[in-house]
């Protein structure tokens, strides 16, 4: 075979190989985010792995928040984006890991409690950053709550 019938040939194949493809799959239906609803507990809890949840609360369920914390690398969890009405924060603290000995280098978890105050739906955002910080969040948690 001559060169420029090999090339001829190799060219043909390519246009075959090229109308020959399948179309692009659709794209996958990202799954719903998970619910969250405990009839009957005093407390509904939600940690990092609940990111993205649908939580539900009756009247007289607390609402703990629990998010991991290194407090050695200066980060700290905050209430971004909380619209007034539907929860209330009651309070908010560190807790050690018990296994740690090292009390000011203990890593740990910030925990948040809020009560409803009234029937409704809100989202509760989480930013970790560093306190007074402009920059952007190194890690966002947000759940969205409905108050039955």
């Amino acid at each position: 075979m001559s060169g420029t019938t090999t090339f001829l040939m190799c060219a043909a194949a390519a246009i075959l190989l090229g109308c020959s493809t399948a179309p692009p799959a659709a794209p996958k239906e990202a799954p719903p985010p998970p619910v969250i609803d405990k009839p009957g507990a005093r407390l509904v809890t939600v940690t990092e792995a609940n990111n993205g949840a649908n939580v539900t609360l009756e009247s007289t369920q607390e609402l703990v928040v629990s998010l991991p914390l290194a407090p050695t690398n200066g980060l700290e969890w905050s209430v971004v984006d909380l619209a007034p009405g539907v929860l209330t924060p009651t309070g908010a603290r560190f807790e050690r890991d018990s296994r740690s000995s090292a009390i000011g280098e203990a890593n740990g978890m910030s925990v948040f409690h809020f009560k409803p105050q009234t029937a409704g739906r809100v989202t509760l955002t989480f930013d970790l950053r560093r306190p007074r910080s402009l920059l952007p969040a190194v890690q966002t948690m947000v759940y969205q709550v409905t108050v039955k």
